[in-house]
């Protein structure tokens, strides 16, 4: 085992990443899953939404793996594919444009001169299916779709009832509802006014808790906001961090609907674990 291993931690629009490159496997001579639950905790550790790894692929530029703070792994994450795609850049893995291997997909990234990063989010969506759950004595009529990962999207009127939500009750009720399979889905709540922007916030599975920004989150909002004529192909979400995410879609209706994603990717800073954070963070 290396006695250190370098990261770079970075965060897209708030949602933040502990990112490393484990195309030598030095990552994988520790149990990967403990790994990002160690250091994902605040703290004790370096304190981060997730674990995202850069490894090979005879597919694309690089595949990434993305373990969340709980330790379960993703096929796919917005924010961290853009952080992911600013790393190869700057670790000379990749040039400005670039393929990822995202779970079974592989998508297209560009770092822009700005360094803002446009990442494409897998999958040809089928419309979102309408659902009423039974929550706190009430049906709340919810969307259910998916992008890249399943989301369940609630409109709520304004900026105000958004913040009212108590979402530490209400998320891990929702996320966890029958009707939405073993697995459960994020749940996304996004004020309709005032905007553009349209504000939301995303209690995220996996971080089992809010995140200041969720990638697939304004992708699902954007998708679900389409087919209920409240947006258009370009659409920008505020996000909990205040920065913005603008979500494209092209191809017009379900199921050849590509999306785009595009924000901030920024490089917090550098750093290297050592045995000793290693061997607690697995402990």
């Amino acid at each position: 085992m290396s006695e250190f291993l370098e990261f770079f931690k970075m965060n897209g629009a708030g949602n933040d990443f502990i990112i490393g490159d484990n195309r030598h496997y030095q990552w994988s001579a520790y149990p990967l899953a403990a790994l990002a639950r160690g250091l994902c905790r605040p703290h004790v550790g370096v304190g981060a939404d997730g674990l995202i790894l850069l490894e090979n692929s005879k597919k694309a530029h690089f595949k990434i793996r993305i373990f969340n703070s709980d330790g379960s792994e993703s096929p796919m994450c917005g924010n961290g594919a853009r952080c992911a795609a600013r790393y190869a850049l700057m670790r000379v893995i990749a040039g400005r444009s670039m393929t990822i291997q995202a779970g079974p997909d592989v998508i297209s990234a560009e770092v822009l001169p700005d360094l803002t990063v446009r990442v494409e989010i897998p999958g040809e969506p089928q419309a979102p299916r309408r659902i009423d759950l039974a929550v706190e004595r009430r049906s709340l009529p919810s969307f259910l779709t998916t992008a890249g990962v399943p989301h369940l999207v609630i409109f709520v009127r304004d900026r105000e009832a958004l913040d009212a939500i108590p979402l530490s009750v209400l998320g891990p009720k929702l996320r966890h509802a029958p009707e939405l399979g073993p697995q459960g889905a994020n749940v996304d709540f996004v004020a309709l006014s005032p905007a553009p922007p349209f504000a939301l916030r995303t209690f995220e599975r996996g971080v089992e808790a809010e995140t200041l920004a969720c990638g697939t989150g304004v992708t699902a909002c954007a998708w679900v906001m389409k087919h209920a004529g409240v947006s258009g192909d370009a659409t920008t979400f505020r996000t909990r961090s205040g920065r913005d995410l603008t979500v494209e879609i092209a191809g017009g209706q379900a199921p050849a609907s590509r999306f785009s994603l595009t924000g901030d990717a920024v490089l917090v800073f550098k750093g290297s674990l050592s045995e000793e954070a290693l061997q607690e963070a697995t402990r």
